[in-house]
């Protein structure tokens, strides 16, 4: 496909079609993570987490929060500005996605 926006264009990232390939999951989810929309709830909840380190087996133990990863589903939408890597990973996904200059 080829994106033929400039880096330092802010853009509007819309789902648009079921992600069949984990691969793509993963570079969406990453994408999305740039949006602090998104972003703010999952490190809202890290920052609330106290680590309690204790000793387990001889060794010190810290339990930390699990990794929560945004939910891609049809309909989903992110701001992103757009660098040279942004515009190859959508690009690799631009089977899924819209995207458009906001």
């Amino acid at each position: 496909m080829g994106l033929s926006f400039k880096p330092g264009t802010v853009l509007s990232v819309k789902v648009f079609k079921a992600i069949n390939r984990e691969g793509a999951l993963k570079t969406l989810e990453r994408l999305f993570m740039k949006d602090r929309v998104i972003a703010r709830p999952i490190e809202v909840r890290s920052a609330n987490f106290i680590p309690l380190p204790k000793r387990r087996g001889g060794q010190i133990w810290t339990k930390r929060p699990n990794k929560i990863f945004p939910q891609i589903v049809i309909g989903t939408t992110a701001t992103l500005k757009a660098t040279p890597q942004v515009l190859k990973d959508l690009d690799s996904v631009a089977t899924f996605v819209q995207v458009s200059a906001k």
